[in-house]
C-alpha cells in the first residue's frame, strides 16, 4: 500500500461495523443493468421483541454527528487534549458545536445525509474529504452543493477518485430516484471549468483542506490534483454515491409485532428486481450517466416523514 493510500485510510473512522446490529443487508453491490452503477439495499432490523430498531438507529446517527460535522483537525486537537489532561471538556464542546450546526427546518434531509455518510464510511470504506457542515453560518440553513464528498486514491490507475454523494428521502420510491439522479448528474458529468457544478465545492475543499485532512504531506498531494495547471488534474475522476429512502408498508406495526427481520428481508427481495430495474431506467434518462460508476443505497422506512420527525427530536 502506498503512502498516499495509507494516509487516506487513516482518515476512516474505525467503528467495527456496529451499524449492522441496526440494519440488515438485503443486497450488496449488484450490477445495475446496462450501466456502471451498483445497487445496495438495507432494511431496518427487528429485535427479539418484535420492535423495529428505528429509534435506536436515529440515536446511533446522533452519536456520529461529530465525526460527520466537525473537521478532523478539531477532533484531533480534542483527542490530544483528552490524552494530555484526562478531561472530556473539549470533546463535549465539539458535540455541542455539532448539534448547533443542524437545522430544525421541518423538511430537513440531514438525517439521510448523515446516514449516507455512515454507510459510505462503514460499508464502502471511503473517508470524507470535507466537513461541509462546519462551513454553515446558521443552523437554520442548508449548505449548498453535494450532500457529501468522499475520496480514495487508486494505486493502479494513479487516479484520485472523488465520490460525490447525494441523499434523497421521499414517500414515493420513483420520485426519490428521479430527484436523486437529477441532483447528482452535474457533479459527475460537468467538465472542469469555473462555471461547473463541482467548482464551488472544489473551492471549499482546497481552501479548507488543512482543517479536514490535518496531514501536510497528503494535503499537498491532493492540492496538486485540484490544480487546473497541473498535469495531475487529468487524473481526477468523478464517481457517485446515492442514498435513497422511501416508504414501505411491510414493516411491523404497533398492532402486529410478529414479523421478523427475515420476513421483511424476504418481502423486499420479492420486489427488489423491480426497484433495481427502475434504477437502470432512471440512470439512462440522462446522457452518459450510465457510463459513470455510482453506488446506490436503497433503504425503505415505515415512513420517511416519521424518520424526519424522530430525527429532529433526537438531534436537538
Amino acid at each position: 500500500m502506498s503512502r498516499i493510500e495509507t494516509a487516506i485510510n487513516n482518515l476512516l473512522n474505525q467503528t467495527n461495523g456496529v451499524i449492522n446490529s441496526r440494519i440488515e443487508e438485503v443486497r450488496y453491490s449488484v450490477d445495475v443493468p446496462e450501466t456502471n452503477a451498483k445497487g445496495y439495499c438495507y432494511c431496518l432490523k427487528v429485535d427479539g421483541n418484535g420492535n423495529l430498531r428505528l429509534q435506536d438507529l436515529i440515536e446511533y446517527i446522533d452519536t456520529r454527528i461529530v465525526d460527520y460535522a466537525i473537521p478532523k483537525k478539531e477532533i484531533d486537537e480534542a483527542g490530544d487534549d483528552y490524552n494530555r489532561t484526562g478531561s472530556t471538556r473539549k470533546i463535549l464542546e465539539l458535540q455541542k458545536k455539532a448539534e448547533n450546526l443542524f437545522t430544525d427546518l421541518k423538511k430537513t434531509g440531514e438525517g439521510g445525509e448523515i446516514l449516507l455518510y455512515i454507510l459510505t464510511q462503514d460499508i464502502l470504506k471511503l473517508p470524507q474529504l470535507i466537513s461541509k457542515m462546519s462551513l454553515k453560518t446558521s443552523g437554520k440553513l442548508h449548505y449548498q452543493g453535494a450532500d457529501g464528498i468522499h475520496f480514495k486514491y487508486n494505486e493502479t490507475t494513479k487516479n484520485l477518485e472523488l465520490y460525490w454523494a447525494e441523499s434523497k428521502m421521499y414517500k414515493d420510491l420513483n420520485t426519490a430516484i428521479t430527484r436523486c439522479f437529477e441532483s447528482i448528474k452535474g457533479f459527475l458529468l460537468d467538465p472542469q471549468s469555473y462555471t461547473s457544478t463541482q467548482e464551488r465545492d472544489i473551492d471549499l475543499i482546497t481552501s479548507n483542506i488543512h482543517q479536514n485532512i490535518n496531514n501536510e504531506e497528503l494535503e499537498n498531494v491532493l492540492l496538486t490534483f485540484f490544480d487546473k495547471d497541473s498535469e495531475l488534474s487529468n487524473n481526477l475522476v468523478y464517481k457517485g454515491i446515492c442514498f435513497i429512502g422511501f416508504d414501505y408498508d411491510k414493516y411491523p406495526t404497533k398492532d402486529d409485532i410478529t414479523k421478523t427481520t427475515n420476513d421483511i428481508k424476504n418481502a423486499i427481495l420479492a420486489e427488489y428486481d423491480n426497484w433495481h430495474n427502475t434504477l437502470g431506467e432512471k440512470i439512462k434518462m440522462h446522457i452518459n450517466l450510465d457510463k459513470k460508476e455510482i453506488h446506490i443505497f436503497l433503504m425503505p422506512f415505515p415512513s420517511v416523514e416519521d424518520f424526519r420527525k424522530h430525527y429532529l427530536e433526537t438531534i436537538k
